[in-house]
């Protein structure tokens, strides 16, 4: 009869570390697709898009850091005639939030593949 050996820290540590990078990979894809629809102003807003990591939370944070950063995303009255939107981080989160839970799924389940020795 063959032994089982138990890897549950190497498994945890596995799961935390691929679902993290999946986590920022797709803040990242977010970001990117939010500075495309992010007013025009002289750019300082679009440049001021970041993404924070957040690893004792399993987290990352999309952000844009200018003091009229939250006006320009809810007011929906703005008018942008040099291009861009309100909701311009709302938005691309809400249409990629699904896919990036799918790459962090993904992401898991291929971490385990190298734990069952």
């Amino acid at each position: 009869m063959s032994e089982l050996k138990w890897h549950g820290e190497e498994a945890e540590r596995l799961i935390r570390q691929a679902a993290m990078k999946a986590i920022n990979d797709g803040a990242e894809a977010i970001l990117t697709d939010a500075i495309d629809e992010t007013p025009v102003d002289t750019g300082t807003l679009r440049r001021s898009g970041t993404v924070t990591e957040a690893p004792a939370e399993q987290a990352a944070f999309v952000s844009f850091n200018t003091p009229y950063a939250r006006r320009q995303h809810e007011d929906l009255d703005y008018h942008h005639p040099r291009g861009g939107k309100a909701k311009y981080l709302e938005d691309p989160f809400n249409r990629l939030k699904g896919k990036v839970q799918k790459m962090a799924a993904n992401a898991i389940k291929n971490a385990l593949k190298g734990t069952g020795r």
